[in-house]
């Protein structure tokens, strides 16, 4: 996951709180899964929650301001320095670390449990190391425990394919599966999937994602071009917004446990 953080590297730290409209800071966007993780860490008797790839530690400060480290752990995991940075600046435990490599033992000394989640993060893996990186978080879980994850996935396979055309010709590895997709990958790497419930989409303005990626005006134009005139657009996926274009990454939380 090297090549993808580095290339993310200006939006991260302070900005990142700010990007794409202030989604990733939003506590209403924020809300489902923060209450599905809820819901289960009293059911789990978790001692710690992980958040894998969890940035800025938003998401670990919101459940904190709901009630929860006292006497809960709560580690932010990630492999850049500058999210990091801008987490332990809110007091949480921090671990240098990638989502595909971390042991459990690196994480807490101890027999203890844990509460895994995760927002937005599976699709920097790509088509082939989906599988692979699905069965090393079930390696690091253990009967009782859950694994909670927002994932941007898609309902039909058409949408899908046009959100992954798009990220081919802005030269990025990530990748969108749907829903069905996503729940047969969770299934066959060892995970039960105890529920799916969508969240709130994220709407995507060309100008974010040239200053994400590092595309000029003239590159987003030619996507632009490609786009309508090689695929079908359609309302919520992929819409004309003034100079801009607007794709809308699908989310759903998805609630898991080792089968």
């Amino acid at each position: 996951m090297i090549d993808p953080i580095q290339r993310e590297e200006a939006i991260h730290g302070a900005r990142w709180e700010t990007f794409h409209g202030g989604y990733f800071s939003d506590p209403a966007v924020a809300a489902p899964l923060i209450a599905k993780i809820l819901e289960y860490a009293g059911a789990s008797r978790a001692d710690a929650i992980v958040d894998l790839g969890g940035g800025t530690g938003y998401l670990l400060s919101r459940l904190r301001a709901n009630g929860l480290g006292t006497g809960v752990s709560l580690i932010d995991l990630d492999d850049s320095e500058r999210q990091l940075e801008a987490a332990g600046k809110s007091g949480l435990t921090c671990v240098r670390a990638a989502v595909d490599q971390f042991s459990r033992h690196n994480l807490s000394p101890g027999d203890r449990r844990f509460l895994f989640m995760m927002r937005s993060v599976l699709h920097y893996f790509g088509e082939n190391g989906l599988s692979s990186t699905l069965q090393h978080l079930r390696a690091q879980a253990r009967p009782g425990e859950f694994f909670i994850h927002q994932t941007a996935s898609f309902q039909n396979g058409p949408d899908a394919d046009f959100m992954n055309a798009l990220y081919q010709l802005m030269q990025t590895r990530k990748w969108y599966p749907t829903v069905d997709a996503t729940k047969a990958a969770l299934i066959r790497a060892g995970w039960r999937v105890l529920d799916v419930l969508p969240g709130p989409a994220l709407p995507l303005l060309s100008s974010d994602l040239g200053a994400r990626y590092g595309l000029d005006q003239g590159t987003l134009q030619e996507i632009s071009r490609t786009m309508f005139r090689e695929h079908p657009v359609k309302a919520g996926v992929f819409e004309k917004q003034g100079d801009d274009f607007c794709a809308f990454l699908h989310y759903w939380i998805y609630v898991c446990t080792p089968a």
